[in-house]
């Protein structure tokens, strides 16, 4: 078995600060593109209310263009 060898302090330092700015990056993009998400998924439960009532109507023979 061959035993461990040391990493420099420095590559330590570059890959733990590397993760955490990734991961502050991740946060920030996450963060500004949420409202967008959150409005489209309002938008499409909107329609699919719509496309819902709408086959309710033609199932019980109503018309909605009457």
């Amino acid at each position: 078995m061959v035993s461990p060898v040391q990493v420099s302090p420095l590559i330590k330092l570059g890959s733990y600060s590397t993760l955490l700015l990734s991961m502050a990056y991740g946060a920030r993009c996450y963060n500004y593109s949420k409202p967008w998400a959150e409005e489209e998924r309002r938008i499409i439960a909107e329609e699919k209310k719509k496309r819902d009532e709408q086959k309710s109507a033609e199932a019980r023979g109503d018309s909605i263009l009457k």
